[in-house]
């Protein structure tokens, strides 16, 4: 029989984390029965061995553990089992990690994201709320353990939506449940970006807004567990050589404000890139100023129009991808132009 105390310590990690069997199942990847089968079996010797490797990992990544330690929290094997010389933070990786870990170190070379940083900010959106069933849409029959899914269904409010309840008040008093599925989907697809390799790019004050939200809600893989659950996953002293986000390595204050001005930098627009950004709406709100002209490009229903964002991001792509030659030539004609209109010439007498 399963020793209490040990499977107290389960369910309390479980609760430290403010997550219910349903949630922390649906982070594992497993069914609610093996959920509750783990837990219930907590303190058994071996209570562990008839779950196959990649259950083990998923009950590790869904209570932010490494294997190792999510072995001695469930009482599967003790810190004196252990054997002399063994590293406590080895971690029984399965296929698919592995195959997530090779995809992130390939595709992202610190320009603009490590593969750590990606797999923070992409981690968010998969453990969020509103995160997709396997067929990617959202089925309200069977998501009533599910934030967002109760909120459509009358049964939260949009305050208990992790993520969205992040949005300016003056958005979420202007909008309706349609614009919030939208909005939810910008959000989305930031994590399902990142999971394929690609750098999330915006492409409206929507994309910004939803971009921002996730890096605010991430934890700095500086500060975070992703290196125990993905082990193998290259980090920022990997890439550069040194870590460009830590002075102070005991200031998490720090650490956490440079690496969100970081990312922030890499993958939202300049401030003086537009007229109405994100910072507009931030400071209308704080002197109570609403938005009420659906014309205005700032109002929230206009959040999902296409703008010139979409086309500056298009015409750099198109100028990186020239060859080097090409690139000089134009960097060339682009300086002759503004030297010609800084300093016209004069028509000789």
């Amino acid at each position: 029989m399963a020793d209490g105390t040990a499977n107290n310590a389960v369910k309390r990690r479980r609760r430290e984390l403010n997550l219910t069997q349903q949630e922390a199942a649906r982070r594992a990847d497993v069914s609610l029965a093996t959920w509750r089968r783990f837990e219930n079996t907590a303190g058994d010797t071996g209570a562990l061995d008839g779950f196959r490797t990649d259950n083990l990992q998923g009950f590790a990544r869904a209570l932010k553990l490494s294997v190792s330690a999510l072995r001695r929290l469930a009482g599967a094997e003790s810190a004196a089992d252990a054997e002399p010389g063994q590293n406590e933070e080895t971690t029984v990786v399965d296929k698919q990690t592995v195959d997530v870990v090779r995809l992130l170190n390939s595709s992202f070379t610190g320009d603009p994201l490590t593969p750590a940083d990606a797999m923070a900010l992409s981690t968010t959106v998969n453990f969020s709320d509103f995160a997709p069933t396997q067929d990617g849409k959202l089925h309200l029959d069977n998501s009533f353990g599910y934030e967002f899914a109760a909120y459509l269904k009358g049964e939260a409010t949009i305050r208990d939506v992790d993520l969205l309840c992040d949005l300016p008040e003056l958005a979420l008093t202007q909008v309706n449940n349609h614009w919030l599925v939208r909005m939810g989907e910008r959000i989305m697809r930031i994590g399902s970006e990142l999971g394929e390799g690609r750098v999330p790019r915006p492409q409206c004050l929507a994309d910004e807004y939803a971009l921002w939200i996730v890096i605010q809600n991430t934890e700095p893989p500086q500060l975070s567990d992703i290196h125990d659950t993905f082990p193998g996953l290259r980090n920022a002293e990997d890439v550069f050589g040194y870590d460009p986000d830590v002075d102070d390595p005991d200031d998490e204050r720090a650490i956490r404000e440079e690496w969100m001005n970081r990312m922030a930098g890499e993958l939202l627009p300049p401030d003086d890139s537009h007229d109405h950004r994100r910072y507009d709406l931030v400071i209308m709100e704080a002197y109570g100023q609403g938005i009420y002209d659906t014309t205005d490009p700032r109002h929230p229903v206009r959040w999902f129009d296409r703008d010139d964002l979409r086309d500056r991001c298009t015409s750099e792509l198109a100028f990186v991808r020239l060859p080097k030659e090409e690139q000089d030539a134009h960097t060339a004609e682009a300086l002759k132009r503004v030297s010609e209109l800084m300093f016209p010439r004069t028509p000789s007498a």
